[in-house]
């Protein structure tokens, strides 16, 4: 099998963009930031946050303590109760974080109502090869077809089978919870759909994705009264949403998906500015900005 990249400026004959899903949110988010994470300065490692490594610590403690329980029996709402929690989180530096209990008590939710939580796996990394088609106008009403062969990979938290039979992508997000963070893991959702549909999986036809740090009442109190959608709610805080993989996400995500790649191939890498949300969220808003008011950049 030929190699694979994280670098579009190295694609050739011998060379298949291997695209992830954290490159897939960042170019759809921002093809500038993709630009200089992955092509411009590759090597560049910034520190995690505290909040970042708290984070992945939780997701430490919720695939150790489910393996610990899952070893035996498949988990019920008795097992997680009584189950391995506070030792692991002992042991990745979370113990009494009210985060890693609001865990704990959605999960136990939902295993008493689905009578046990079936695993069919937890933190697996997938790759799977694949072409993407992408469609554009030239400008003079004629449709150009594109067709770019990627490396497709992820790292997918979990994947559950429900009661009903059909599969279940799970999903851990730490942090403060609202209405475009669940339309962003959405998105990373379709995204795994696609990846485990384009294996020997049968393809997930729904999403539980838990948020441990949720504590804004209104927004809980709204969720609780969407349709067609499971809420549990922790004692404290926290909440999982269980909702099937709707046809307009996964259609969005196609063609996000679709763009990114197409840019990352024919190397587009447009800002996408915003005086807010670039000072707060990315390292190299000075970098647009400079740019941005006329001033030297280094950018492509």
């Amino acid at each position: 099998m030929a190699g694979s990249t994280y670098n579009p400026i190295d694609v050739n004959d011998d060379t298949i963009l291997r695209v992830s899903k954290s490159s897939f949110v960042t170019y759809a988010k921002c093809p500038r930031q993709f630009w200089w994470q992955k092509v411009a300065l590759p090597d560049l490692r910034t520190p995690s946050s505290p909040e970042a490594i708290r984070g992945t610590n939780i997701h430490q403690v919720m695939e150790d303590g489910l393996n610990e329980i899952n070893a035996l029996n498949n988990p019920t709402s008795d097992t997680l109760r009584d189950g391995c929690f506070d030792v692991q989180a002992q042991e990745q530096g979370v113990g009494g974080d009210d985060g890693v209990t609001a865990m704990q008590e959605l999960l136990c939710a939902i295993a008493s109502d689905w009578g046990e939580l079936e695993i069919v796996e937890l933190e697996n990394k997938h790759e799977v090869r694949t072409d993407i088609w992408y469609t554009e106008d030239d400008g003079d009403g004629n449709l150009l077809h594109h067709a770019y062969t990627v490396m497709l990979v992820g790292m997918i938290d979990g994947v559950f089978r429900h009661p009903d039979g059909h599969l279940v992508v799970v999903e851990l997000k730490t942090g403060s919870c609202n209405d475009g963070k669940m339309s962003r893991t959405r998105r990373e959702l379709c995204y795994y759909r696609k990846l485990l549909g384009l294996m020997a999986y049968e393809e997930p036809t729904h999403f539980l994705t838990i948020y441990p740090d949720a504590d804004n009442l209104d927004f809980l109190m709204k969720m609780q009264n969407k349709k067609n959608v499971d809420i549990w709610m922790g004692l404290e805080k926290g909440m999982a949403v269980y909702e099937k993989a709707g046809t307009r996400s996964i259609n969005s995500m196609e063609k996000a998906l679709s763009k990114s790649v197409h840019g990352m191939m024919t190397q587009e890498f447009p800002m996408k500015w915003n005086e807010f949300f670039c000072s707060q969220w990315c390292n190299f808003h000075l970098s647009c900005n400079e740019e941005l008011i006329g001033g030297e950049s280094d950018v492509l």
